[in-house]
């Protein structure tokens, strides 16, 4: 019997769409460009941002953990934003986004310093899928006390803040250059007639990118790369899991020892890429396409 290796065609630069996690770090690394995006959204003015650091590592003896964001950023006010790209539906992602500001905080308030000083933080999860299935294009946390028993509703309000983008909306609760660009990301249509400089922008930069020669070398080497490591993962776990089997002689040996050899292959794959790439352990889960239920696996052998 003949085995026919399987390869994903790998997207060529020229051809990459802006929801692809290396083309959206490029262009969300644009000032311009970020502040028009987060004076759409939140509704307010911002005069200048400062880029803290791309995968900004907030990992500390206090968080086992670690976090590392994608695009992290503050403006003149010292408010901090947290932009992500989400691409496949984890479980959790409220859980994560707390995680993300605790980080935050702990970051930011300076020893000493009272807990009155602390900045206001923005999380910002850019899907391309409808966490909350309700079809809105934006959706906003907001916080309210309630007396037990009683119906009045009072704000509750600690300075963070958390929205979730959906680019396949239904209800286009949202500003035009929003709207603009969720339907540029889900759709990739360059030659749409958008409106907002916004989106205008954005495309620009993303034609930018796609021609940039400079740019070729580290997205092939990289999406290569990651390509090996998902191959290689898979091969090691059949591996292993057909010497488990030879060994216990029957079909469930051969199961269980094929799933625990790539189980501990892919944890380790996770590993790599955290260290290697600055990821966050949802985002690497993400790249090499792991199950819930694996990832929960993996998750208790690196934090145990």
């Amino acid at each position: 019997m003949k085995h026919h290796k399987t390869q994903r065609a790998i997207i060529p630069l020229s051809e990459l769409p802006l929801s692809d996690d290396f083309m959206f770090g490029e262009v969300m690394r644009r000032e311009d460009i970020c502040i028009l995006f987060l004076e759409a959204l939140l509704g307010k003015e911002i005069d200048h941002i400062e880029y803290i650091d791309r995968q900004k590592d907030l990992s500390d003896s206090g968080f086992s953990h670690g976090i590392r964001l994608d695009v992290y950023l503050k403006d003149e006010k010292g408010t901090v934003y947290n932009i992500e790209m989400q691409n496949t539906s984890g479980d959790n992602l409220e859980m994560r986004v707390r995680y993300y500001q605790s980080g935050i905080d702990r970051r930011t308030l300076e020893k000493g310093v009272h807990y009155a000083d602390l900045k206001d933080s923005y999380v910002i999860f850019i899907c391309s899928f409808d966490y909350f299935e309700q079809g809105a294009a934006v959706y906003e946390k907001k916080s309210f006390m309630t007396a037990t028993g009683e119906g009045d509703f009072i704000p509750y309000e600690d300075g963070s803040h958390v929205y979730f983008l959906n680019s396949g909306y239904k209800n286009p609760n949202a500003e035009t250059p929003i709207l603009e660009y969720l339907d540029y990301l889900r759709t990739n249509d360059d030659k749409k007639v958008y409106t907002s400089d916004l989106v205008k922008k954005v495309k620009d930069a993303v034609h930018d990118v796609r021609h940039d020669k400079s740019k070729e070398e580290p997205y092939m080497t990289l999406t290569m790369k990651l390509e090996d490591v998902r191959r290689d993962s898979f091969r090691k776990g059949r591996e292993e899991g057909r010497e488990e089997g030879r060994e216990e002689g029957r079909e469930e040996g051969r199961e269980e020892g094929r799933e625990e050899g790539q189980e501990e292959t892919l944890t380790q794959v996770i590993k790599q890429l955290m260290e290697s790439q600055g990821w966050t352990f949802e985002k690497a889960c993400d790249v090499v396409r792991a199950t819930t239920e694996m990832r929960e696996k993996m998750k208790k052998n690196l934090y145990s």
